[in-house]
């Protein structure tokens, strides 16, 4: 089985390559990088729905502006909780 791994040291074992891998130098580093990179694309995600919810919250129709309002509302209190996961990575840098 070959690692994605570029620090793998192949071994010998019962006349099969096994790799032994060592963990990135700083692999807390990179794990909070692809978190941020995760973040940033969720918000992207997010994005078109928001637009589209404003979009329909200036709706002539009482029902469709208050289906915005509520699918704002949701999309807020996920932007906020990715916004607070950002703030606990920037902390746990320090």
């Amino acid at each position: 089985m070959l690692s994605d791994n570029v620090n793998a040291t192949p071994i010998a074992h019962h006349n099969r390559m096994i790799f032994m891998t060592s963990p990135a130098r700083d692999s807390a580093d990179t794990t909070d990088d692809r978190l941020r990179q995760h973040i940033h694309d969720i918000r992207g995600h997010l994005s078109p729905a928001m637009l589209r919810a404003d979009s329909l919250a200036l709706s002539k129709d009482e029902r469709t502006r208050q289906a915005a309002q509520d699918i704002l509302a949701a999309l807020d209190a996920a932007t906020g909780e990715l916004s607070a996961m950002r703030r606990l990575l920037t902390a746990r840098r320090s």
